[in-house]
């Protein structure tokens, strides 16, 4: 197995609601044949965990350390939840694993003890809830990177009082937006802070930059004198490098490369695409299940743009349009899109769409756009749903997301919720993980015991009693409900049977 499950908890703490096979480190039971664990891989060879089951049975008040660390453990990180575990931990490590979903910031808040949280090399999208981590007074070490979050860099990491104090901060590799926050220069004892590989605009504060930040990639620098401490957070605008930060490489091409490449900390080689370069690179990531239905000639090199079929160009013979509607499209959208910038509609509906939606898009001219239909996930990203006239954003002077498409859980006919319509996004409970939604399958929120035991162990808590006997009142009020009824069933099918009977006797 590539990774022990390593609890530690203190000997007072206890913590199992009920016994479990294997949760003791003298039982001599295999991990992968502890009670609430699923592994996967070879029998005969290395194995996995997969799953682990616990929150209803597990209410440690003592637990300090999870470390589930390169393993296939998927499925949401901490959902909501009041486990009495959330107040003592201290150390988790669930790095290089299948982790989905969002960060669920209120959650994360209980953990006021926490001091490592490494959740990088997983799949986790949304926003940084930036207010929540950041009133962690005891976190010294972040690690995010190379996920698929969203949105920006929150501010509220640095600016609470008695909150986090960062050491290490990893956020690179994501698809974060905006600029760095000049806030980061509060955290005195910083020496590691990674955000390069993301799509962060503007510079790095000043403030933030000095020797004792990321010092390792100044090892065999020139003389102090030509250094630029802060192309060791990230390499600036119009500039690359491998790893996105120094030794910094600039563009040619002076401001044309600072178009193509606005972002910091931009990785590998410079972009200089043509609209055809875009298009291909469109056409190849779309057609990973093979070509699209009906007429495919995006492909034909010979082909002028303007004569592709779904594409729309202006007089002077620029990409205005991409009509591709309901044609077997596969794969996902490339961030690339953002380099056509006078792209003003936009509509690839009733495809197979996958992955996340681009916020390069709002590099574009984009007034019109519809991505409904489709298996695209996470959040739309906010600097999208703040594009003036985007699907109507801003025209009564409000700017709502789901103008762009309907956000996971929710649904309408068309995918989104257009300006002036009447036809809201409305709740879905399928757990379906995808934006844009026109259909749901279940309308209605399913009875779920796991939820309803959360309910009963935050009430419990409240009362200032043990979930254990909160769980004994729950079915104890349960068993008489229960007697009740059975009782009453009883007398009414007595008393029926008496009125059967007087009946009988007065027809007689």
């Amino acid at each position: 197995m590539s990774s022990n499950i390593i609890t530690t908890v203190n000997n007072e703490g206890g913590g199992w609601l009920i016994d479990h096979k294997g949760w003791d480190a003298s039982s001599g039971v295999p991990i992968c044949e502890w009670e609430g664990v699923t592994c996967g891989g070879d029998e005969d060879g290395p194995r996995t965990i997969t799953e682990l089951n616990l929150p209803s049975s597990f209410g440690s008040s003592s637990l300090v350390s999870l470390l589930l660390a390169d393993n296939a453990i998927s499925g949401r990180f901490f959902r909501e939840g009041d486990s009495p575990h959330l107040q003592s931990i201290q150390y988790i490590r669930m790095e290089n694993n299948l982790l989905t979903g969002t960060l669920h910031g209120p959650t994360l808040s209980r953990m006021t003890e926490l001091a490592v949280l490494s959740l990088s090399y997983n799949d986790l999208s949304g926003l940084i809830p930036g207010e929540e981590i950041g009133s962690l007074p005891a976190l010294r070490y972040l690690y995010l990177d190379a996920n698929s979050l969203v949105g920006p860099l929150p501010s509220q990491l640095a600016t609470q009082e008695q909150g986090a104090s960062l050491l290490e901060l990893w956020l690179q590799d994501n698809a974060l937006s905006g600029t760095v926050p000049a806030s980061y220069a509060e955290f005195d004892g910083m020496h590691d802070f990674y955000i390069d590989g993301n799509k962060l605009t503007g510079e790095v504060p000043q403030d933030l930059c000095g020797p004792e930040i990321n010092a390792d990639f100044f090892t065999n620098a020139p003389t102090e004198a030509e250094r630029n401490y802060c192309d060791s957070i990230a390499c600036p605008v119009g500039s690359v490098a491998f790893e996105g930060l120094y030794p910094c490489s600039r563009c040619p091409g002076g401001e044309a490369a600072r178009i193509n490449n606005r972002y910091i900390g931009q990785m590998g080689n410079c972009s200089n695409h043509t609209e055809r370069d875009v298009l291909m690179i469109f056409h190849g990531a779309t057609t990973k299940g093979g070509s699209w239905s009906g007429t495919d000639d995006w492909g034909d090199n010979s082909k002028p743009v303007c004569e592709m079929t779904g594409i729309t160009c202006d007089a002077q013979g620029r990409v205005t349009s991409i009509s591709l509607r309901n044609r077997g499209l596969e794969g996902h959208i490339p961030d690339e899109i953002g380099s056509l910038i006078y792209l003003e509609s936009m509509d690839v509906s009733d495809n197979l769409l996958m992955g996340y939606l681009p916020s390069d898009l709002r590099w574009t001219s984009i007034t019109r756009l519809d991505v409904s239909g489709n298996s695209i996930r996470g959040l739309i990203p906010p600097l999208l749903c703040l594009v003036e006239e985007l699907n109507g954003n801003g025209r009564d002077g409000a700017f709502n997301c789901d103008r762009i498409a309907c956000p996971r859980g929710t649904y309408n006919s068309m995918g989104y919720h257009a300006v002036g319509g009447n036809e809201a996004c409305r709740p879905c409970y399928d757990e379906s993980p995808f934006i844009g939604q026109k259909v749901c399958d279940r309308l209605h929120k399913p009875f779920d015991w796991k939820d309803e035991f959360q309910a009963v162990e935050h009430a419990s808590e409240e009362m200032g009693i043990s979930a254990k006997v909160g769980l004994w009142i729950m079915f104890s009020v349960l068993l008489i409900a229960v007697i009740l009824c059975c009782m009453v069933r009883r007398n009414k099918n007595h008393w029926r049977k008496k009125y059967e009977q007087w009946g009988t006797n007065e027809n007689i």
